[in-house]
C-alpha cells in the first residue's frame, strides 16, 4: 500500500524567491523505514511537515501530494490524526498535559474512545514501552530520552500507519538516542509502521533504513538503499562524504571494492580483512591542543546544587577549564551537564562551593559586567533568545544600547554574519528558519557581547557535519583569540574530533577529565564509532582521521 504519492511539488515560503522544495517526486510504501538526509537549509524539516496536512507550512505550494490514496482535499484532520504521527524536534513543545498517563490518554480521549479501551490500551504501551516505573510521574521530572519515549507511546497509542520524526534524537546523550532509535526500528519491523525520520547522527539509523533519500537545495539527489550509495557520490557530493556512518566512509576512502558495510560489526571485519589483528603500526598520531596558557579561566570546587527536596542535582563537582581552550561537558541526560553550565556562567545562584571566573569569584561579578564583555550564553534551547520579526532585527537589539554609531553597529553585524555564515538568513523570520540556521543565528547573538568566556548548550543540535567541521574551525579561531569555549554535549564524534579536554558528569561529580584522546580511548559505550570499529585493532584510535591514516600506513607497510 502507497501511504504518500508526491508528483513534482515545489514549495517556497513567502516573501523567498528561492524554493525550500523544488520538484520533488516520490512514492512511500507501508512498512518501511526511511531517512531523509541533507545538509541544514536543505527541506528535509519542511518535506516532513508537508506529509502531515495540518503542520504543513504557508507559502506558495505547486504540485500534488496523496495521502493513503486520498487527495488533500480529501484527507481530513481526523483521517491525519489516526493515521500519521509526528514528532517535533523540541519535545518540550508537543507534551501537553502534566504527567506520563494523562499524556498517553489525550489523544485517545480526544479520538472519542471508550474508558476501558483507553485503560487497555495504557496498559498494553506501558509494558511495550518499559514505562511502569514512570507511568504516575510529571512530565517535568523526566529525563530527555524518557520525554522523547513518552511522546512516541502517544502518537503509537493511537496505532498510526505513519510515524514522521523530525531530528528526534538532537538532543539525547548517546544511549538514550539508541534506545529511542531502537523502539523506531521496532515498530517498523515489528508492526509494519512506516517510520519516517530526519537525522544528522547517522550512525545508529542507516544500518536500519530501506531507503536513504538524500536533499540538497530542496531537490532529491539520492534515493536507494543505504548499501548502493555510490562511492561516486561519496567522492563528489561533500554532504555524503563527511555525513555517513565511519564505517561507510572508511570504505569509500580506502577505494575497496563490494557493497559498503552498515553496521559496526561490518566496519570491524572490514578492517581485520585489510589490515589482520597485528598490524606493525597501532598507535595513532595526535593533534596538539591549541591551549598553550597556563591560566586558569574557570575554577569549580565543591559545587553543590538542588532545585527541591528531592535530592541533590550536583554533588561536589570539581573542575579546572584553562584559558583560550575548548572544553566538553559530557553525560548522560539528567546528569547535571545543563545545570553545571547555568551555575557557572552565573545564571543560577550557587549555594554551596566556590565558582571562579578568571581568577575572582563569581559572587564579586555584577550582572552588567557578568554579561557584556565576560560571559555570553547560548542556551539549548536558542529559540528564546529570539523575539524580532527578522534575525536581523534580533541582532540590532543586542547592540540597541552600545555606545557605538550606526555604522559601527552595522559592520559588527556584517562581521558577525560572515562568521557564522547567516548572511541570507538576515531578512528571515527566525522561526522560518531551520534548526540548524537558528542555532548559527543565536551563535551570532551571543558573540556580539564579545564575551571571555563562552558557554554553550548543545550547540551543535540540528547542524548538519558539514557546518559542524566548519563550527568547529569557528570555535578553534575564538580559542586563538583567548576566548574559552565550555560547552555541553551529546556529540562524542564532535567532542573526539575538535576539543582540548572533556569531563564526564554522573552522579553530580565529574567522574573522569582528560584530554579528548585518552577521554574516549579508555570509554567502552561513550566513545565513537571509530573507536568501537577500530579498537581490537588500534584501541587508541578514537577519530576516523587516525583510524584511516593508520590503514593507510600499515597498507603501505
Amino acid at each position: 500500500m502507497v501511504n504518500f504519492k508526491i508528483e513534482k511539488l515545489n514549495f517556497s515560503y513567502p516573501g523567498q524567491e528561492n524554493k525550500a522544495l523544488s520538484n520533488i517526486s516520490l512514492k512511500i510504501n507501508q512498512g518501511e523505514f526511511i531517512v531523509v538526509c541533507g545538509k541544514s537549509g536543505s527541506g528535509k524539516s519542511t518535506l516532513l511537515r508537508m506529509l502531515k496536512p495540518e503542520l504543513a507550512p504557508k507559502g506558495k505550494t505547486e504540485g500534488e501530494i496523496s495521502f493513503f490514496g486520498k487527495s488533500a482535499e480529501a484527507f481530513s484532520l481526523r483521517d491525519s490524526a489516526e493515521k500519521i504521527g509526528f514528532l517535533l524536534q523540541n519535545t518540550e513543545y508537543q507534551a501537553v498535559t502534566h504527567s506520563v498517563r494523562s499524556e498517553l490518554a489525550f489523544g485517545l480521549e480526544n479520538l472519542g474512545l471508550s474508558s476501558k479501551l483507553i485503560r487497555l490500551r495504557i496498559a498494553e504501551l506501558s509494558a511495550y514501552f518499559s514505562l511502569e516505573g514512570i507511568i504516575d510521574k510529571k512530565i517535568s521530572e523526566l529525563s530527555g530520552g524518557q520525554k522523547q519515549l513518552v511522546c512516541l507511546a502517544g502518537l503509537v497509542a493511537m496505532h498510526p500507519k505513519v510515524i514522521i520524526l523530525d531530528e528526534p534524537t538532537s538532543q539525547l546523550d548517546p544511549m538514550a538516542a539508541q534506545t529511542f532509535l531502537d523502539t523506531a526500528r521496532r515498530l517498523c519491523r515489528e508492526n509494519g509502521m512506516t517510520v519516517i525520520l530526519t537525522e544528522h547522527r547517522l550512525e545508529n539509523v542507516i544500518p536500519a533504513a530501506d531507503r536513504v533519500i538524500v536533499l540538497e537545495g530542496g531537490e532529491i539527489i539520492s534515493d536507494t538503499s543505504p548499501e548502493l550509495v555510490s562511492t561516486e557520490l561519496f567522492l563528489s557530493n561533500e554532504f555524503i562524504n563527511r555525513s555517513m556512518p565511519v564505517q561507510m566512509r572508511l570504505h569509500a576512502s580506502l577505494s575497496l571494492d563490494g557493497k559498503a558495510p552498515l553496521t559496526v560489526a561490518q566496519g570491524q571485519r572490514m578492517l581485520v580483512s585489510l589490515v589482520g589483528y597485528e598490524p606493525e603500526i597501532t598507535v595513532p598520531e595526535r593533534e596538539k591542543a591549541l591551549c598553550v596558557s597556563d591560566e586558569t579561566a574557570l575554577e569549580v570546587r565543591n559545587l553543590c546544587y538542588a532545585y527541591d527536596n528531592s535530592g541533590y542535582v550536583l554533588k561536589g563537582l570539581n573542575l579546572t577549564v584553562k584559558k583560550g581552550s575548548f572544553f566538553a561537558l559530557m553525560g548522560a541526560n539528567a546528569a547535571g551537564k545543563t545545570t553545571a553550565l547555568s551555575l557557572m556562567s552565573g545564571i543560577l545562584e550557587s549555594k554551596s562551593g566556590k565558582i571562579n571566573i578568571l581568577g575572582r569569584s563569581l559572587k564579586k561579578y555584577k550582572r552588567s559586567e557578568l554579561y557584556n564583555g565576560t560571559v555570553s550564553v547560548l542556551p539549548q534551547k536558542c529559540e528564546s533568545l529570539f523575539a524580532g520579526n527578522t534575525v536581523r532585527e534580533d541582532l540590532e537589539n543586542i547592540l540597541k544600547y552600545e555606545k557605538k554609531t550606526k555604522e559601527e553597529k552595522e559592520s559588527l553585524i556584517a562581521e558577525v554574519s560572515r562568521f557564522t555564515e547567516i548572511e541570507g538568513l538576515l531578512d528571515r523570520h527566525p522561526y522560518d528558519i531551520s534548526g540548524g540556521e537558528m542555532q548559527r543565528a543565536a551563535l551570532a547573538l551571543v558573540l556580539l557581547r564579545n564575551p571571555k568566556i563562552l558557554f554553550l548548550d548543545e550547540p551543535t543540535k540540528g547542524m548538519d557535519n558539514l557546518f559542524k567541521n566548519r563550527f568547529a574551525l569557528k570555535i578553534k579561531e575564538l580559542c586563538k583569540r583567548g576566548v574559552t569555549v565550555i560547552m555541553v554535549s551529546h556529540d562524542t564524534e564532535f567532542c573526539a574530533e575538535y576539543c582540548d579536554e572533556c569531563a564526564m558528569i554522573f552522579d553530580g561529580m565529574c567522574a573522569l577529565q582528560k584530554n579528548r584522546y585518552d577521554f574516549f580511548a579508555h570509554n567502552y559505550f561513550y566513545t565513537t564509532a571509530a573507536n568501537k570499529i577500530a579498537r581490537e585493532i588500534f584501541p587508541l584510535a578514537v577519530t576516523e582521521r587516525q583510524v584511516l591514516e593508520l590503514c593507510k600506513a600499515n597498507q603501505q607497510g
